[in-house]
């Protein structure tokens, strides 16, 4: 396995660079690198965390430009969130330089 360090050094001198947490970033992986869209309440399952907090992440990342989310059906509480082209360009930006 690469080194975690390492490869996040190279990725905070990187020109695709954005100040993003750990939490952040990971969200962003787990939606850009699979199919989505995805339940939020799947997404703090599969993190271990809160609804809130994913939702925290998500409004981040959605500021950014790197995901959207969008209400499901006629209960507003329910999201699905999805990466944008350059949500999923970032993740792979971060992919090459982790390699």
């Amino acid at each position: 396995m690469t080194d975690l360090v390492a490869a996040a050094l190279r990725f905070v001198r990187s020109p695709d660079y954005r100040d993003l947490s750990l939490r952040q970033l990971a969200l962003l992986g787990i939606v850009a690198g699979s199919d989505g869209p995805h339940h939020v309440r799947d997404l703090a399952r599969e993190m271990g965390v809160a609804k809130p907090v994913v939702t925290r992440a998500v409004q981040k990342l959605k500021t950014l430009g790197l995901l959207t989310h969008a209400r499901s059906g006629p209960d507003r509480r329910d999201c699905l969130v999805s990466a944008t082209d350059n949500g999923r360009a970032l993740r792979a930006a971060f992919a090459r330089e982790s390699a």
